[in-house]
């Protein structure tokens, strides 16, 4: 019975994570999102075609797709004998739903938003690093996917030294193996599906952050 939940709470991350947030806000606006600029349903695209407000809506909701279930057992909310593994299991089925969304024919974004919803569920104050990386490497760029790619290499190398260490500096928490296990594997993915802007930052076409982007 408790394997069967295990594996339900699974396919419900895997599903939340499917639920495409940019197109749908797109379709209120009625725009289909996948038409235009890049043509990607994360919050950077949605950003340059909708406005700067639901950029942020997008990249919350993404975010929170990635952190409901891994803070549920994360804080024991759901009690750990209904984990499968380990709580960061939950948070890549939902990375990989965002990525290979049922509701899209197995296609879909490229998981930064629904990424770092996972590791502010699992380790909230690495959040900072990641995120001052993001912004650095985007602002020196102009480009918001190298931004994400290092931030990601980052949260890995992060991941590894916690997990070396053992214990968490900071919070009463303690890491193993499990931790840059699956932040690697997330870490693939979000690399995996920057292959085409990494192609375009070397042949410098990759389309260059503006920072005045509309309201």
């Amino acid at each position: 019975m408790e394997l069967a939940i295990q594996i339900g709470i699974l396919i419900v991350s895997y599903l939340l994570g499917s639920i495409p947030t940019g197109l749908l806000l797109g379709k209120m606006k009625g725009i289909d999102i996948r038409n235009h600029g890049s043509k990607n349903i994360g919050s950077t695209n949605v950003g340059r075609v909708l406005g700067r407000k639901y950029a942020i809506i997008t990249y919350m909701v993404d975010m929170f797709k990635g952190a409901i279930f891994v803070a549920l057992f994360r804080y024991g909310i759901i009690d750990e004998k209904y984990c499968l593994l380990h709580p960061l299991l939950y948070g890549l089925a939902a990375a990989i739903g965002h990525t290979s969304s049922i509701y899209l024919k197995f296609r879909g974004g490229k998981a930064v938003a629904t990424s770092s919803g996972v590791l502010f569920a699992y380790c909230p104050w690495a959040m900072i690093p990641t995120v001052l990386v993001f912004f650095l490497t985007t602002y020196l760029t102009s480009y918001v996917s190298a931004g994400s790619i290092a931030g990601c290499i980052v949260t890995l190398i992060l991941s590894i030294v916690l997990a070396s260490v053992g214990k968490d500096p900071f919070l009463n928490y303690s890491y193993n193996f499990y931790f840059p296990l699956f932040i690697g594997i997330i870490t693939l993915l979000v690399i995996i599906r920057h292959k085409s802007n990494i192609t375009r930052i070397i042949n410098k076409t990759e389309a260059k952050v503006k920072w005045g982007l509309k309201k």
